[in-house]
C-alpha cells in the first residue's frame, strides 16, 4: 500500500512539474492546428509564421476567433529592464500572420476582447529599476482591418526584414 501511494505521489508530481505542464504556456490549439512557441519561434503545424516570429521566450495563447481566423496573443519574455512585449497573430488555413511586437514593457496589461471586433491591451505605467519610466499606454487591434492604434493614433504593425522580434 505504501509503495502504491509513493508511486501515485511521484507520478502526480511529475505531471505538475514535468515538461508537459511547463510547455503549455508555449502552445495553443487553434482550429488550424497547434501553435507552438516552445522553440522561441512561432510555428503552426510545424510551419513557421510569415513573417518569422523570433523571441527569447515565447508564450502563446488563443484569445478569440472569427469565422475564418483564430487570433493568438504572443508574449515575448524579456529581462528585468523590459519583462514583456506582445504581438497578435492571425491564424488561418494558410498559416500564421503576426504583427510587430508592441507594449511598454509592463507584463501586466489589462486585456479586453470584443469578439469579431477588437483586442485591447491597456498597460499601466512601468518603471524598471535605474531606467526611465514608460508611460501607461492603450493599444487596440481592429480585427476587421488588422490595424493597431496606440492611445487612439494609428501605428505601424509591419515586421522588419521578414522578422518580428
Amino acid at each position: 500500500m505504501k509503495k502504491a501511494l509513493l508511486k501515485l505521489t511521484i507520478s502526480s508530481l511529475s505531471f505538475f512539474f514535468g515538461t508537459a505542464w511547463a510547455d503549455d504556456i508555449h502552445k495553443a490549439n487553434t482550429r488550424f492546428g497547434l501553435a507552438d512557441g516552445s522553440g522561441s519561434v512561432l510555428e503552426v503545424n510545424g510551419h513557421p509564421a510569415v513573417p518569422k516570429v523570433d523571441g527569447g521566450g515565447l508564450f502563446v495563447e488563443k484569445i478569440t476567433e472569427t469565422d475564418n481566423a483564430d487570433y493568438l496573443l504572443l508574449t515575448e519574455v524579456g529581462g528585468s529592464a523590459c519583462p514583456a512585449l506582445y504581438s497578435i497573430a492571425k491564424v488561418t488555413a494558410h498559416g500564421a500572420e503576426p504583427i510587430a511586437f508592441f507594449g511598454n514593457c509592463s507584463d501586466e496589461p489589462k486585456r479586453t476582447v470584443i469578439p469579431g471586433k477588437s483586442i485591447t491591451l491597456t498597460f499601466p505605467s512601468y518603471r524598471p529599476l535605474r531606467f526611465k519610466a514608460f508611460p501607461e499606454a492603450n493599444y487596440v487591434y481592429d480585427i476587421l482591418t488588422g490595424r493597431m492604434t496606440k492611445d487612439g493614433k494609428s501605428i505601424l504593425t509591419e515586421c522588419k526584414n521578414g522578422f518580428c522580434q
